[in-house]
């Protein structure tokens, strides 16, 4: 997969960076898989159901911003130590759960666990090695993590149908033990900053924030999405988003260094990975669904029937990284959203003739398509920054991302659950939402082009 890591990064140091992007999606992929037969298992309503899935959204949503911050200034290492360390004890929390508040409680601290594993790695990867080849870092380190995005969803089928769902939890759990291990014995700990105060002001506003607009996007199935309940923490949440920006703004020390998005680019980027969170995230678990609910297939061979649209990300983001070193990132991140948005529209077109040959051409195009999106831009981010900041604007992209993964699975499943789809066999449903994510693709694809910069010559 791999020639060797790049000057200056040795080979402990990515695989374990790597795995930690490894273990944050794997987090997130199985969701879509074991959904179905935990909401059967416990008997759970459509909006029940929701929150298995989103739960573990919201946990990464709200704690993205601290691992950046405490990253920096206390070395990536000890953050991705304490970060695993979490996830493995909600894992094995969501692996002996008896009864629906108790696994969405384990899975919103598997989450927070999760949470700080991509802005670490990604940080402690990037300050290792030189701007020249980062690309081929980058795309090294990707390429090890989106393996999951095939393996994790198979893994979730065999274990569920072989064992029970609960072993895909405490699959997890052992990984996460493994990797402190890990951490501790055979990764050095570089501190970029010194320790400042903690901006706890903006901590609680933040918090409070993405809860009322997350919840309120959970729960527009069940109150109504014109409901006054939702519309005013929808509101409220916005509103509490706005004033966490201007408290960042006047703070010496933000939690969310938001003044970087004074940079052109980075606004472009944070705009760019929203959208391909919200898509990437919403299409494996939705998909997974899709399979199970509409096609009747069992665990495992849904998640197989998603591996055409992610088995060759790995191959891709190696090429995709070193391509940017060469010419930048403008043209392969456009070209990654322009077809991943083609891909879509045909999944989206066929989806209602409930026909699995003939989702095959949409589903294949979207693996070569799909890594432009995500290695293109982690390896332009790095770039456009300075090295004490990337674990900032890291951790401010990632924020943002989550974000998109939770506004993209809650959006789709009010879409999906709404229109008498989900738990009913009901393709139509389905299609729409997949339309969704085209055009997200497409809006993606704009800020591509208009906010990024010209490619090297």
């Amino acid at each position: 997969m791999t020639d060797g890591p790049a000057p200056g990064l040795s080979r402990w140091t990515l695989w374990f960076g790597g795995l930690a992007f490894f273990t944050c999606y794997l987090g997130q992929t199985v969701l879509g898989v074991v959904q179905p037969t935990i909401a059967a298992d416990f008997d759970l309503s459509a909006s029940e159901a929701q929150w298995v899935v989103n739960a573990f959204f919201l946990g990464m949503a709200l704690f993205a911003a601290p691992g950046g911050r405490l990253g920096d200034y206390y070395g990536h290492r000890q953050v991705l130590v304490v970060s695993f360390a979490v996830f493995a004890l909600g894992a094995l929390s969501a692996t002996v759960a008896q009864g629906f508040a108790w696994l969405v409680v384990s899975l919103g601290v598997s989450g927070v666990g999760a949470s700080s594993l991509y802005p670490a790695s990604a940080a402690m990867i990037a300050n290792r090695v030189p701007q020249a080849s980062r690309g081929r870092a980058i795309g090294t380190y990707s390429a090890i993590g989106v393996t999951v995005l095939a393996l994790g969803p198979v893994l979730a089928g065999l274990l569920t149908e072989a064992i029970d769902w609960r072993a895909i939890f405490g699959l997890q759990a052992l990984l996460g033990a493994a990797l402190v291990a890990v951490g501790l014995l055979e990764v050095d700990n570089r501190p970029v900053g010194e320790p400042a105060r903690f901006d706890y002001a903006g901590l609680a506003v933040l918090l409070i924030s993405l809860v009322a607009l997350l919840v309120s996007l959970m729960q527009a199935l069940t109150w109504g999405v014109g409901s006054a309940a939702t519309v005013a923490l929808f509101a409220a949440g916005l509103t509490g988003l706005g004033a966490f920006g201007r408290l960042e703004y006047g703070t010496a020390h933000p939690l969310l260094d938001v003044a970087l998005l004074r940079v052109r680019e980075l606004r472009g980027i944070v705009l760019a990975m929203f959208a391909a969170q919200f898509v990437i995230t919403s299409f494996i678990i939705y998909m997974a669904t899709y399979f199970q609910h509409v096609l009747g297939w069992g665990p495992l061979a849904a998640a197989l029937g998603v591996v055409p649209a992610v088995v060759t990300q790995p191959i891709f983001n190696i090429v995709t990284g070193r391509a940017t070193d060469r010419i930048g990132a403008k043209t392969p991140a456009l070209i990654g959203y322009l077809s991943t948005a083609v891909g879509l529209a045909w999944v989206a077109i066929m989806l209602d003739q409930e026909s699995y040959p003939l989702l095959l051409p949409g589903l294949i195009l979207l693996g070569p398509a799909i890594a432009p999106m995500f290695t293109a831009l982690l390896t332009d981010l790095s770039n456009v920054v300075a090295a004490d900041e990337r674990g900032d604007a890291n951790a401010l992209v990632l924020t943002v991302r989550w974000i998109g993964a939770a506004a993209g699975t809650m959006v789709l499943g009010v879409v999906i659950h709404s229109g008498e789809g989900g738990l009913v066999p009901a393709a139509g449903p389905y299609a729409d939402a997949i339309g969704i994510l085209a055009c997200m693709a497409l809006l993606g694809a704009i800020a591509c082009a208009v906010l990024l910069r010209p490619n090297r010559a």
